[in-house]
């Protein structure tokens, strides 16, 4: 007796599952058909001889990896521009810029 609960209730389930997938499978269709956007963040790295020259040099990086990915240079907005000193007259950069399309 307790098997064929327990079978019933598994044909139950199963038949329910069965109702909702049309559904399911429709609502992934409609969400699908909708225009998505593509946004990537790129990173640069560079030197330079001051802190000024690091962070362009580091963002011009990050620009051409955007366009190495397929973005224009008008799709991208800065995130970030950073420079740190390694020595004398030594700079480092770094930037990222956020990229949607």
């Amino acid at each position: 007796m307790t098997s064929k609960l327990i079978r019933g209730g598994a044909v139950m389930a199963l038949a329910a599952l069965a109702a909702l997938a049309p559904t399911v499978a429709q609502a992934s269709t409609q969400t699908s058909t909708q225009a998505t956007q593509e946004t990537r963040v790129f990173t640069g790295f560079h030197s330079g001889n001051s802190p000024k020259e690091a962070k362009r040099k580091a963002e011009t990086a990050a620009r051409q990896n955007a366009m190495i990915g397929g973005f224009l240079s008008e799709q991208c907005v800065l995130l970030y521009a950073n420079s740190s000193r390694m020595g004398p007259g030594y700079y480092w950069g770094d930037a990222a810029i956020n990229c949607t399309r």
